[in-house]
């Protein structure tokens, strides 16, 4: 799982959106987004829900809570650590 799909499930996790919205708050290009998308799809983490105009409104499934979720997990960890370290060797 890379930071662009984990930013698109952190997205998602707050309503449906299409690509072009994705791309917007991410600020990635839509074929960016599209193609993580469609990893995230194939893994079962997004599902598409809706075609508006030419606009596919995609939204996170109860897999994809589960994996962010624990990702979470990790990142926090990570920054607690990060934190510790820096802060020993630059006095923050």
């Amino acid at each position: 799982m890379n930071l662009i799909q984990l930013t698109i499930l952190t997205n998602l996790a707050e309503g449906e959106l299409s690509i072009k919205e994705l791309s917007e708050y991410i600020g990635t290009p839509k074929k960016t987004i599209a193609k993580s998308l469609s990893m995230l799809e194939n893994k079962g983490y997004v599902e598409k829900r809706a075609l508006i105009g030419k606009d596919i409104i995609y939204s996170i499934t109860d897999a994809g809570l589960e994996e962010l979720y624990r990702n979470y997990l990790f990142i926090k960890k990570l920054l607690d650590d990060m934190e510790f370290t820096l802060c020993n060797r630059f006095d923050c």
